[in-house]
């Protein structure tokens, strides 16, 4: 039993430090929208295939545990809901990326667009923060909390648009939409984030939560 803790411990602070290289790439992007500094973009660019190799370390650790240490249901959950937290990470990262390589090909995005692009990547980073610490401490009640912010991007997404089409008159649609794909990218990232709250849950009462 004290073997298979160690292992499950191991390979949960595997989670929580890709956890912490995710949050940071999106912490760079929030940089990165103002300075729009192309060596910096190429940088976190890179640093996505650092992402995608932790998740592939998270995915033999767990093969090692099911494989050598056959664990009971709390200890299944755990390791389940490790590879299933560390795939969502992988795509929050990709999203990071994705951003960055948008903002290297484009020399201008909408200011509308931006102004909306910073105010949710804050959000998103936030969220992020918090799902992880939620998932170190393995804490349900904010786990069932943090899907609520997750509005506030959708809100904000949402009014973006609106205000873009109240101007949609005065300036061509190419040049209004400047940067929209960002807002998607950050509301997806927003939507895996709430997917680690719904593994939380699952990891420690063992019940599928969805929160749409």
């Amino acid at each position: 039993m004290v073997k298979i803790d160690k292992e499950v411990e191991v390979l949960e602070y595997s989670v929580v430090k890709m956890g912490s290289r995710v949050i940071s790439m999106h912490e760079t992007l929030q940089r990165l929208y103002v300075s729009k500094d192309r060596a910096q973009a190429l940088e976190l660019i890179k640093a996505d295939s650092f992402i995608n190799n932790m998740e592939e370390e998270i995915n033999d650790i767990a093969i090692s545990v099911f494989a050598l240490l056959s664990p009971v249901a709390s200890d299944l959950r755990r390791v389940i809901s490790a590879i299933k937290i560390a795939s969502e990470l992988e795509r929050i990262g990709d999203y990071a990326k994705n951003i960055a390589s948008y903002i290297i090909r484009n020399d201008s995005i909408n200011p509308t667009v931006e102004a909306y692009i910073i105010q949710m990547e804050e959000k998103m980073v936030e969220m992020l923060k918090a799902a992880m610490l939620c998932y170190e401490e393995k804490d349900v009640d904010m786990a069932f909390d943090i899907p609520e912010r997750d509005k506030e991007i959708d809100l904000l997404i949402e009014e973006c648009y609106q205000t873009l089409e109240e101007n949609a008159d005065q300036q061509s649609l190419r040049i209004m939409l400047r940067g929209s794909q960002i807002l998607r990218s950050i509301e997806r990232a927003g939507d895996h984030t709430i997917n680690i709250c719904e593994h939380v849950i699952y990891c420690v009462k063992g019940q599928h939560y969805d929160f749409g």
